[in-house]
């Protein structure tokens, strides 16, 4: 029995290092996937720039750029009084705003699929660059809506439409 004691003694020592280790071996799936889901939301992805999630709205934002993406999602049943491909459709918008190109079809991981409008709106000299999108799969749909700054480097149309590829559904959000 004491050569038993003695050698969980000789172990103590190293058991933060072992809590250590299985830790991190369990938060790699985790690190591999970085989507985020704001508070309560169905719908997430990889925020870009310095986007944090906000703590009570299903939204992204960095307020030092004036920049934003807000997230809106409902069950897919169908009943709208659009069907989802008329979303493909659109080719005008109000006076004020300048469409940079068409409407964009995307197919997603895990059977999304989400069709992106992007324009600018000028108001008062301070030009803001606008993305729209519309995502669906079986269960779900989902409306995204982000702006920011025109010249903005940190959130560039390219690196915009990249975060807005990375969107994810989920079937429930976690019991908090």
């Amino acid at each position: 029995m004491g050569k038993s004691n003695r050698k969980q003694d000789d172990m103590r020592p190293l058991y933060p290092f072992i809590a250590a280790g299985l830790c991190l071996f369990l938060s790699l799936p985790a690190l591999a996937n970085d989507t985020v889901f704001p508070a309560n939301s169905l719908i997430g992805l990889k925020p870009p720039g310095a986007m944090k999630a906000h703590v009570g709205l299903s939204m992204f934002e960095d307020e030092a750029e004036d920049a934003v993406i807000s997230l809106f999602a409902e069950p897919n049943t169908g009943a709208h009084e659009q069907p989802f491909s008329e979303f493909g459709k659109i080719d005008k918008v109000p006076p004020d705003k300048t469409l940079e190109g068409p409407v964009q079809y995307w197919k997603l991981a895990e059977g999304i699929e989400a069709y992106l409008l992007v324009y600018t709106v000028n108001k008062g000299g301070k030009v803001q660059r606008h993305w729209t999108m519309a995502a669906q799969d079986a269960d779900l749909l989902a409306i995204l809506f982000a702006r920011a700054p025109a010249d903005s480097k940190v959130y560039s149309d390219a690196l915009m439409q990249a975060a807005l590829r990375t969107l994810q559904f989920r079937k429930a959000p976690p019991e908090e």
